[in-house]
């Protein structure tokens, strides 16, 4: 079953409640789409558990430079450019082969050739 997440601030009590909806369902007035805002104890340990997984492992000099060019404006090398590309034109080219295939099966049981 597929779900949204709506939360609202309970008027009693002040906390923030989050609930999940179905998906096309639209939720009462009080309710909004996501999850809200983090409060600032669970903002600070997020970013503090960040700080612990990271600490300590030094980036490589390849992934400096990356970072180094990506500041600069630079997006993507060549070489990931060219999968890209290649990834593209597959997956075309895959579509457009189901696309046939399932053209021809069409027509076959339109015509009754079916096999």
């Amino acid at each position: 079953m597929q779900h949204t997440r709506w939360y609202m601030f309970c008027p009693e009590t002040g906390k923030k409640i989050i609930r999940r909806f179905d998906v096309d369902a639209t939720p009462p007035t009080p309710w909004k789409r996501g999850t809200g805002p983090h409060s600032p104890e669970a903002y600070a340990k997020t970013v503090e558990n960040n700080r612990k997984h990271f600490k300590g492992k030094p980036k490589s000099a390849e992934t400096r430079a990356k970072m180094r060019e990506a500041k600069l404006g630079k997006k993507f090398s060549k070489e990931h450019c060219a999968k890209i590309a290649k990834s593209w034109a597959n997956k075309r080219q895959e579509t457009k082969e189901r696309n046939q295939e399932a053209m021809q099966i069409a027509m076959s049981s339109i015509m009754g050739n079916d096999a």
